[in-house]
């Protein structure tokens, strides 16, 4: 161990070093014989030089011999239980031990301990056997002697006694209510302990509690003589008189002490300390309106014939029905009670000589919630009165002295029956033997509502070093004490954000919290002016209930299958579990397909055949390997469709709708008010584009499977035209939003963002974003043709068929059930895209850079790859898209009649030309000019054989 380090910035002569070891190695404490001094006064401090306090652990205040309430502690024979460190002051040659006992019960075999220090091993105890009569053990120089207090001198349950047990070098004594009941001769010094000062068990082997009430505990290191104890018996036993009419004090300064001369302090559980009516922390009572309850014991200054109630309060919330209860003391039963019914105006209810009066504050003095009031409460003998803020606010004629109580002072609630909890803070409870008159309550309303002087703004240092412990659902808290210029008095403990307790010192465990459950534990430290320091932080998760798991989770419900052609999106509802679900697992015609995570009810299995049945199974697990029952599912899936270009799924050309294009037909429907206009000064101009005002205009076409795949590709015309600067980016698409799928977004920097949401071996949710990279910026006003693509190993971003950036993005894309949005952001509202959009696609895989390229420069991925008979005559199809008329160039020959037919996307036929010879010179027109814009498919007959169809688009 090391003490009392000083370093000095000269060198000490000799002689100074001398002085200061004579003056530091002399015992600071002064001459006393009184060691150790617990009066539990409300507190287990030790009131003697020596400051050695006690621990409680589960003992509980009780009244006295005087019936003063909290002035003795109650311990329950079962675990209740107090101890004070090892101390050298208690390890003298000679001793007195002076306490005053109340007996609940006897031990039906063996003993109880009362006190020890070092047992019968090592110096004393004194224990309370079956027989009633206390027993005195002392090990000194020459052994261990026991004697009892002797026949006739047996405690008696339920009357208070008091005991001083004596070892003066010769004998052991014990006095009883300060006469000698017995001795013995015991010579020889007593041996000293290193064990700790126990009270009311045996602090050695455990066990032997004490069941009863004790009080007033001294320790002398010295004998004291015949005389002295029946002194101090006297003193003790002379019931001390106070004149203070002020018989109840509740700052609530960070405790629940009773600062008046009465010191009968409130137990609290369940409410919280919080800031008071001049913001400082820790010095009011904050009550949750759902089990905050705060009890002071019945006592006798409580009991006056006439009182003034003096409190501050600020409600959160007034009850929804009934009454909260402010303060009861012996409730409308026996003696008063304040309660705040629904209307906000606090009633003041008495009983007295002359029956049971109550009385609200009258019309105009309701308490508006979040506001701090000053309430006062008066009966004089001959009138109720309340006040508001200092102000008689109404008062009624009732006549005779209030009647006393038996029951506790209830703080928050109604102590009598239970419930009508307060949701609010409490303050400054100050209770009084007499009836103030109105000036009085007006001065008192003066004095506590002027800010206090400031004599320390400077809060506490952050508490440092903050670790969560975690064991099953316990977690401990510990963390470094911090620093303050005066002194930390406390740290308050968060969890989320809400306060769960105040401690004293760094450390604190919370137990029972919710198994398997994330949890951000914060502490501030507290200065006694009530400064609060800035919150130290952590992160914890609880594991699982201790106890062994053995039941399975419920099956997974309502297992569906939308299917596609190559895909079907299974989905179900969620399992339950005693504990917690894991996740789940889903299999394929009996093939392991994927194990997901307790949130998933979804998964898109993909590469499956066309027109093809599948059997699905999926189960639920715990964390203890349990599994549910298998939900089944056998669904088929769905014909492939011809979209003109492998892989597009989805294709909105806007010319004057919100159509898709594709034979999927998923088309959006359009909100607000957005407009179509004329493209102009692009490449493949003279058609129409979507035009976005960037106030509530949006597009929104339903979740589908097919838009559900691994691997993507967005592709579309975008024209800024302006910004919204309240908005921190403009959403141009959003399919799952950043947290399920995708989204495409446009910040203040006009640097396009693509942001993914993808399930790779490490993350179930890896989140990737990255804009076009500087110098790539989407200028006002000029149009850019965008490319947005996931590959399972890269994000890409591709401006006008270049690549302008790329970033590492492994895994598959995670599936959704959200809508696909364009033009705003479908969650959370809001962020509208102000511009234009035109010839959006989206792909069911990853272009490469050549399709990419094609598909900037000729509006589809490639050439189109006719089959192998349609390729023999075909040689060049001409513009595509086109406005008004598509030239194929043709190697068909003239001996056989040619059908040509024209099919919309939905398969319509919408013209046929029949040719018999000669079709002139190689080139065919198709008459496009009366056609609505949209895909279409020219299918040719040659000789009676289909040859197959190609695709070109009109704009």
């Amino acid at each position: 161990a090391l003490d009392d380090i000083l370093i000095y910035n000269y060198a000490l002569s000799d002689t100074a070093i001398q002085d200061l070891f004579t003056t530091m190695s002399a015992n600071p404490a002064a001459e006393s014989d009184l060691v150790a001094q617990y009066n539990f006064t409300g507190n287990t401090n030790d009131g003697s030089q020596f400051g050695n306090d006690l621990t409680n652990d589960g003992a509980t205040l009780t009244a006295d011999r005087f019936n003063y309430g909290g002035h003795a502690y109650q311990f329950d024979g079962i675990s209740a239980s107090m101890a004070a460190p090892n101390s050298s002051a208690l390890n003298s040659p000679t001793a007195t031990v002076s306490f005053w006992v109340n007996v609940t019960e006897l031990p039906a075999q063996g003993e109880a301990y009362l006190l020890s220090n070092g047992g019968w091993q090592e110096r004393w105890k004194i224990s309370l056997p079956s027989h009633g009569k206390p027993v005195f053990t002392t090990n000194y120089e020459s052994g261990i002697s026991d004697m009892d207090s002797g026949d006739g001198n047996a405690l008696v349950p339920g009357t208070w006694t008091h005991v001083a047990m004596v070892h003066d070098g010769s004998k052991d004594l014990i006095y009883m209510n300060g006469t000698l009941a017995n001795e013995k001769e015991v010579a020889g010094n007593l041996n000293s302990t290193n064990y700790p000062f126990g009270v009311g068990y045996n602090p050695i082997d455990g066990g032997n509690y004490f069941n009863g009430a004790l009080d007033d505990i001294h320790l002398f290191n010295r004998a004291l003589t015949a005389e002295e104890i029946a002194a101090l018996y006297g003193m003790q036993s002379t019931e001390v008189t106070y004149t203070d009419t002020l018989v109840a004090d509740y700052a609530f300064d960070g405790n629940g002490n009773d600062g008046s001369v009465y010191a009968n302090p409130a137990t609290i559980s369940g409410a919280q300390f919080g800031n008071d009516r001049f913001n400082r922390s820790n010095h009011a009572l904050v009550f949750d309106g759902v089990g905050s309850e705060v009890q002071a014991a019945n006592s006798p200054q409580l009991n006056s014939d006439l009182t003034t109630v003096s409190f501050w309060i600020n409600v959160k919330e007034l009850p929804g029905q009934g009454e909260a209860f402010l303060l009861s003391d012996g409730g409308w039963q026996e003696r008063w009670k304040i309660s705040l019914p629904a209307h906000g105006k606090p009633v003041w209810t008495t009983n007295n000589e002359s029956g049971i009066s109550d009385m609200d504050s009258g019309d105009g003095n309701e308490l508006t919630p979040g506001i701090w009031y000053h309430v006062a409460m008066v009966h004089d003998g001959s009138k109720d009165k309340v006040f508001i803020n200092g102000v008689k606010a109404n008062e009624k004629d009732v006549t005779g002295n209030l009647n006393s109580t038996t029951y506790p002072l209830g703080i928050g609630y109604n102590p009598i029956d239970g419930g009508s909890y307060l949701n609010g803070s409490m303050d400054d409870i100050q209770i009084y033997s007499i009836a103030m008159t109105d000036e009085e309550v007006a001065a008192l309303y003066a004095a506590q509502s002027a800010t206090p002087e400031v004599t320390d703004s400077i809060a506490p240092s952050a508490p440092l070093d903050l670790v969560a412990g975690v064991q099953n659902t316990t977690v401990q808290l510990s963390w470094s004490p911090s620093m303050d210029n005066v002194g930390v008095t406390g740290y308050n403990v968060f969890r989320d954000s809400v306060k769960m307790g105040t401690v004293p010192t760094p450390g604190m465990t919370l137990t029972d919290l919710p198994q398997l459950t994330t949890f951000t534990f914060g502490v501030t430290a507290v200065d006694a002016a009530g400064n609060e320091s800035l919150m130290s932080t952590v992160i914890a998760t609880t594991g699982q209930e201790a106890a062994p798991d053995t039941i399975a989770p419920s099956a997974p419900g309502n297992l569906t299958g939308n299917p596609g052609a190559h895909s079907v999106l299974l989905s179900w509802d969620a399992s339950t579990d005693n504990r917690a679900v894991a996740g789940y697992v889903v299999s394929v015609d009996g093939a392991f397909v994927d194990s997901l995570g307790s949130g998933k009810t979804s998964l898109l299995v993909s590469g499956l055949d066309a027109e093809t049945p599948y059997f699905f199974e999926v189960y639920a697990f715990d964390l203890a390997g349990n599994n549910s029952e298998v939900a089944e599912l056998t669904i088929n899936t769905t014909p492939e469709l011809d979209t003109g270009e492998e892989g597009l799924v989805a294709y909105y050309p806007f010319e004057g709708n919100a159509d898709d294009a594709t034979p999927y037909a998923n088309h959006g429907v359009i909100g607000g008010n957005p407009t179509f206009a004329t493209v102009t000064d692009r490449l493949r101009d003279g058609g129409q584009a979507i035009v976005f005002d960037g106030d509530q205009d949006s597009v929104l076409a339903n979740n589908a499977v097919q838009l559900l795949s691994d691997y993507t590709t967005v592709s579309f015309w975008i024209r800024v035209d302006g910004q919204n600067f309240a908005d921190a980016e403009a959403y141009v698409m959003d399919f799952g939003h950043w947290d399920q799928r995708w989204k495409i977004s446009l910040p203040q920097h006009l640097k396009i963002v693509w942001t993914t949401n993808s399930k790779n071996s490490q993350f179930d949710n890896a989140i990737s974003d990255m804009d076009s990279k500087d110098g790539n910026e989407l200028v006002v006003g000029f149009w850019w043709y965008v490319t947005m693509v996931h590959d399972g190993t890269d994000d890409v971003i591709y401006l006008d068929g270049q690549e302008v950036n790329r970033k590492a993005a492994a895994g598959t894309l995670n599936s959704t059930a959200r809508p696909f949005c364009m033009g705003s952001n479908p969650i959370e509202g809001g962020q509208y895209f102000q511009g234009a959009l035109d010839e959006v696609k989206v792909y069911n895989k990853a272009l490469t850079g050549e399709e990419i390229a094609s598909l900037y420069a000729n509006g589809t991925t490639s050439v189109p790859s006719y089959n192998a008979a349609l390729n023999k005559y075909i040689e060049l199809v001409y513009p595509n898209p086109t406005t008004n008329s598509l030239q194929i160039r043709h190697h068909f020959t003239t001996n056989q009649p040619l059908v040509v037919r024209v099919f919309n996307a939905q398969g319509m036929q919408v013209s046929a030309t029949k040719t018999q010879t000669n079709r002139g010179d190689g080139n065919l027109t198709i008459d496009a000019s009366s056609l609505a814009q949209g895909q279409y498919y020219v299918n040719f007959i040659l000789g009676g054989k289909n040859l197959g169809s190609l695709r070109f688009v009109k704009q």
